[in-house]
């Protein structure tokens, strides 16, 4: 079956990016499997560049069953309130991360596109993206990217884990692996650079760096967003 023709909830068929409604029940399971065992070890690196040691309003994009986000939720002062969101456009992912979330106050998952976020503008002091860009084409890449802009906070900081260009032999092997298994253009546009290129093109242009590469194909991107006065 073709991957557009996947049964899809109504939040999701608004957005042309790939969405998982049909993954929901196996998710927590294929994850791992995806990454080769080492999505546990990305995520511990990915919430330790956050500087979660002081009170901070988190926005966890493309969050899926919300593994990630409860992690950012628990690495937060508990002496202080927290406000932890995760957002997908698939409504069964938003329901088993809801489930899983048990009691948590301040911690809620909310289905929407990642192209056109519900909040208003500086909502956030961090915002991350894990494994969820390589689902976005080109032009849904920048609207994503210019959105995460929109929602930081001034001085809040950005990161993106993800597909990118290989750098080993064992890195084009499980990217292209990963892009034939799935026949999804989205993969290998993030193979060859494209990601880095939307980066350029949106609002954080000259504004991100890669902080660590991972597993031959992996980047993890950072980004800060500049105090207002600042050029």
């Amino acid at each position: 079956m073709s991957k557009r023709l996947h049964s899809r909830s109504p939040v999701a068929r608004r957005t042309a990016g790939i969405t998982l409604d049909h993954a929901a029940p196996l998710y927590d399971w294929l994850a791992p499997l995806m990454t080769l065992g080492s999505e546990h070890r990305l995520h511990r690196q990915v919430v330790a560049r956050l500087a979660l040691d002081r009170p901070a309003a988190v926005l966890d994009v493309g969050c899926g069953t919300g593994a990630l986000t409860r992690q950012i939720y628990d690495a937060l002062p508990a002496d202080s309130p927290r406000r932890v969101c995760g957002v997908d456009a698939a409504e069964a992912m938003i329901a088993v991360a809801g489930r899983k979330a048990g009691p948590r106050p301040g911690l809620e998952f909310v289905p929407a596109l990642a192209e056109e976020l519900p909040w208003p503008g500086a909502s956030f002091d961090r915002v991350l993206s894990t494994f969820f860009f390589h689902h976005l084409n080109y032009g849904l890449k920048i609207r994503s990217l210019a959105e995460i802009w929109r929602v930081l906070r001034p001085g809040g900081q950005a990161a993106i884990l993800d597909v990118d260009i290989p750098y080993s032999l064992f890195g084009k092997l499980c990217a292209w692996s990963g892009y034939w298994l799935f026949h999804q253009d989205e993969i290998a546009e993030n193979i060859r650079g494209r990601l880095r290129e939307a980066l350029e093109a949106s609002p954080w242009r000259g504004r991100w760096q890669i902080a660590s590469r991972h597993s031959g194909y992996l980047s993890l991107f950072t980004m800060v967003k500049p105090q207002e006065n600042t050029p």
